[in-house]
């Protein structure tokens, strides 16, 4: 089976951020400003969350990362990784140490 392409123009509206949630721009920010409110207008600023997880599933289907996304392993080897370079920062510490 042929190796699947990414839908481009998913790609320029959407971002999957490292735990799969996908984020995107909202509409009605681009222009025609002047009759919204300031709150509405510092509201349309932020990117938003994809709250249904269906269509965040498709989505990361069609951008083609992460289909099936791990928060707690993406968690754990983080903690490991932070972990074993602790370690070696007090090792080379203590070596630094023993041959002063």
């Amino acid at each position: 089976m042929p190796k699947l392409k990414t839908h481009k123009g998913t790609k320029k509206r959407f971002t999957v951020s490292a735990t799969g949630k996908v984020s995107h721009k909202r509409c009605g920010s681009s222009h025609l400003m002047s009759h919204k409110s300031g709150k509405q207008v510092r509201r349309l600023r932020k990117k938003s969350i994809l709250s249904i997880s269906a269509e965040a599933h498709r989505l990361r289907r069609a951008l083609d990362t992460r289909e099936s996304s791990q928060p707690d392993a993406i968690k754990s080897a983080r903690l490991q990784f932070l972990a074993e370079r602790k370690a070696e920062r007090a090792a080379a510490a203590a070596a630094a140490a023993a041959t002063a």
